[in-house]
């Protein structure tokens, strides 16, 4: 299954009856360089992640599908827009130092978000966005409705959310500084949005966009110190990385535990997929209208 299947899929889903109830919403999430066995519905014995499995268990596996890329922001250009990154402008990472920077996202492009606007949904990007810095390539400018998130490529902490001295969180045009790790944060946003549109009864379509598990690898304490307690004789640099997956997975669970307080969960889309896998993405699809 490539990337752009997914584009038509959602955008089909979308189209289906414009002023239909029956339209499902749809709720992507994407990790950030988590590699495709760093899940424990895999097989992965050291890493416990329940709530991604969930996902699978509920839906559908694609085990076949790959990323378009090894790096984000091509990754990121090929799922919302359904082509290959190169023909959209994006064949390496956009940074924030334009020496080091390769790409431009092609401002004529149409993405996900704004094809689904067209089908009546209200679009929120909640996350990482790095596909650009500046207008005409913010999330506002490309179909999203709402944009609550990180602006740039990766943190340089996970709790002061800073790169190259700049904050590049944002709500909406608007710099915010919010306190607490962004993992935590990211989920916090995205069930007061999901708790927002269900009151709207617009369908909705979030694309929750995780920096997690990318460097640096800063979990919880907590979480660090559950793994170590569980796993004593494994190395610290993995202890970090299962903590952060752990704690990412647990983010992951508040979102679907939303979704069923509210009884959202029986008509909608959820796909879960991370953007850096070179040999299988995490890509499921779960509970659509069942």
């Amino acid at each position: 299954m490539k990337v752009n299947t997914l584009v038509s899929l959602c955008s089909l889903l979308g189209g289906l009856t414009t002023f239909s109830a029956a339209r499902p919403n749809i709720i992507f999430i994407y990790t950030d360089d988590q590699g495709y066995a760093d899940v424990s519905m895999y097989g992965q014995t050291d890493v416990r992640t329940p709530h991604i499995d969930r996902i699978a268990s509920e839906g559908i596996r694609f085990d076949h599908m790959r990323s378009n890329c090894t790096v984000c922001s091509p990754s990121r250009a090929a799922v919302l827009t359904g082509c290959y990154p190169d023909r959209v402008g994006v064949p390496g990472v956009i940074r924030t130092r334009s020496e080091s920077s390769f790409g431009f996202l092609n401002p004529k492009v149409s993405l996900l978000p704004a094809e689904l606007k067209k089908a009546g949904y209200h679009t929120a990007l909640v996350g990482k966005w790095h596909l650009g810095l500046q207008s005409p390539n913010l999330p506002n400018d490309r179909g999203f409705d709402l944009f609550q998130g990180f602006l740039g490529d990766m943190m340089e902490s996970y709790t002061t959310h800073m790169r190259d001295g700049q904050n590049y969180m944002r709500r909406n045009l608007e710099v915010i500084n919010p306190e607490g790790h962004a993992t935590d944060l990211f989920t916090d946003w995205a069930c007061t949005y999901i708790r927002g549109q269900a009151k709207e009864g617009q369908p909705f379509f979030l694309y929750l966009a995780y920096n997690a598990p990318h460097s640096p690898i800063q979990p919880p304490v907590e979480y660090l110190t559950r793994v170590k307690a569980r796993e004593p004789a494994m190395l610290s640099k993995r202890a970090g990385i299962v903590a952060l997956i752990e704690h990412l997975d647990d983010g992951i669970g508040k979102v679907l535990a939303t979704l069923d307080e509210l009884n959202l969960s029986k008509n909608i889309l959820v796909i879960f997929g991370s953007d850096h896998s070179t040999k299988t993405t995490l890509a499921w699809l779960s509970r659509a209208s069942h």
